[in-house]
Parts: C-alpha cells; structure tokens; sequence
C-alpha cells in the first residue's frame, strides 16, 4: 500500500511539518541506512519500510510536490490527482510496487545510496540486485625494489566455488570449509591472473582488484585484495615514505670534506659530504625515498655518516697520524670532566 494513502509523509520520516531540505535529507540517510534491502536481505519488512521512506523522501525533497502535498494533506489520492493535473504530472511515478519509478529523484537518489551502501544503491524495486560475493585477500610478496617501481606479477589463485550447502561463496583453498554454515566445497580449478602492484606500497597496504573475489550464487562476484609483504633489505630501512641508509667514509674524508657516492633504489648518486662531518651524523637527500601512494612525489632519504678506522697501518701512515696529534692539541674529552 503507498505510504501516502494511509501514513503521514512528515511521520514516514520523523521529521516536523517545517523541516527544511537538508533535515529531510538527513532523514532520509539515517532511515535508509537502517532499512536499505541490501542490509536486511530477505526481510520483506524492511523492504515494504524502506519502500515507504523512500516514496516520503521522493515528495518532501521536491518543493513542488511537497507544497501540494501540504495543500492536500494525506487525505487518499486528492493531492496526487490535483499534482497528475499540472503540467509534467508525476503522480503514477510514486506507485509502490513492481513499476516503482525513481526517475523523478533525477539521479539523486542513487548518489545517496552509494553513499551509504558503499555503491550498492539504486532502484532495488524494478528488480532484486544481485548480492555481492565475498572479498578474497591474499599475500603478495615483494621486494623493496618491486615497492619503489611498482610491478606487474601474474599469481595463480584456487577458482572459489559455490558452498553446495548454504549456496554462499567458498572459501579459498583445497578441501576448505565454508564459514557460512560449514559445509564443504571443494576447489578443483587455479586460475592465473595479472596484477599491477603500484610503486610506493608497504607491507599491510591493500590493492584492490575488482571483480575477482568470490561469486555469489547469482554469479556476482566480489574483489580480491592483494597484501604486500615487502622484504627487508640489505642497504635500506623504510620508515614511512622515508629511506635510511649508512654510508662508510674515511678519516681525511669526514675531516676535510668530499664528493661521495650515495646508493639509492634508482641508481647511485653523488653527495657533498662537509669537512668536519661526524661519524652518526645524518644528511638527507630530497625525494631520493620512496614514491607517495597519495599526493604525489617521493620521501627522502637519509644517509647515516660512519668513520672507518683503518686497522692495518703501516709505518708511514702511522708516523703521519702521530704528527697529525702532536699538531692538534684540542681535548675532545674536556667537557667530560666532573
């Protein structure tokens, strides 16, 4: 039965007479959400309730309809003949039922039940929508390297097949048991897939590829999430978008200052190291760390000074040093002193 033939539109909604638009919207969002057939699959309750608020919210939202409406009050189809009257009427497209038309919403309705349902919104009335199978996610391992360039990876991964007991979507996996309702299914068949991985990811981050998760048993399927597993490396740490690496020097370098060179993911590069430079002191170089998944660029990376001592002297370099602190008698240990 429609809404307007026997319940107040303003009650539909629990909204006051004098709300405005964006109250109305609001109202409509919280009861949506709530009723949507999407959340409550199988509760024809919910249906017929959500079939309800939504015709309410069709009317109130439309300054036109809305201000006969308040003219005719709910007394049966009065205001609807006298809106069927006006030029462009648009009484039959509030029907309830099979023919339930949202063509008058203009789109917007749609856009707001993506927004609640995360895309699964739409004109449930003219047809059930398909339900979405279950997401599948899976380990992908990777380099530090594959991270800093992105990589494309064919995988290979077990066909989900439909629970023959529940009719729900498999689990991944030889043998494996539906978590549904227990029943077995098995998954006799692979498939190869190609994945694009794009540079910046981390270990723990999600790429999502769309469509190749599990089937529902009316074939739609959900996504698949591939979680990078990106491997320590031997020259580099990551923190964040940021790389840090320790670089050896040797004495007459660190105290008199030189042109190194630097490892980097995309190659080697040339650093001015300062005289005096400190065995731990810290030097950046911009945008030489990882790509940014979102805004663009790279981080930094910061390079780790170490002072080699040498271990195997010979004499002549032994009698250098011995002048050179004779020469320098500076105490570095002064500020020590209790």
């Amino acid at each position: 039965m429609p809404a307007g033939a026997s319940s107040d539109y303003y009650e539909t909604l629990g909204v006051t007479r004098d709300a405005d638009e964006k109250a109305i919207k609001s109202a409509f969002r919280r009861l949506a959400r709530k009723y949507h057939p999407d959340v409550n699959p199988g509760d024809s309750g919910a249906e017929q309730k959500f079939k309800e608020i939504s015709e309410a919210y069709e009317v109130l939202r439309d300054p036109k309809k809305r201000s006969q409406y308040d003219r005719f009050g709910h007394l049966g189809d009065a205001w609807r003949r006298a809106a069927a009257g006006a030029p462009g009427g648009w009484a039959g497209r509030t029907t309830v039922g099979p023919d339930f038309d949202f063509s008058g919403f203009g789109g917007n309705l749609d856009d707001i039940l993506g927004d609640l349902l995360g895309g699964r919104g739409g004109s449930v009335f003219t047809q059930a929508r398909p339900r979405r199978g279950q997401d599948v996610r899976a380990e992908i391992e990777l380099t530090l390297e594959d991270a800093f360039r992105g990589v494309t990876r064919e995988i290979a991964l077990p066909i989900p097949q439909v629970c023959p007991t529940c009719r729900g979507a498999g689990i991944l996996g030889q043998g494996s048991v539906c978590t549904a309702c227990g029943g077995g299914g098995q998954v006799e068949q692979m498939k190869r897939l190609e994945v694009k991985i794009p540079p910046g990811v981390r270990t723990g981050s999600k790429v999502r590829v769309a469509g190749q998760g599990a089937p529902s048993p009316t074939g739609r399927r959900g996504d698949l999430y591939l979680i990078p597993k990106v491997a320590p490396h031997r020259l580099f740490k990551r923190q964040g978008d940021d790389l840090h690496t320790e670089v050896p020097v040797t004495y007459s370098e660190a105290a008199l200052g030189a042109e190194i060179e630097v490892p980097t993911l995309n190659g080697r590069v040339k650093m001015k190291l300062p005289p005096g430079a400190s065995s731990g002191q810290r030097l950046r170089l911009a945008g030489r760390g990882m790509p940014r998944m979102r805004g663009g660029g790279n981080g930094d990376l910061y390079v780790r000074v170490r002072i080699v001592v040498p271990k195997d002297l010979t004499e002549e370099e032994r009698d250098l040093i011995g002048r050179l602190r004779d020469l320098r008698r500076g105490d570095p240990r002064a500020n020590l002193r209790a």
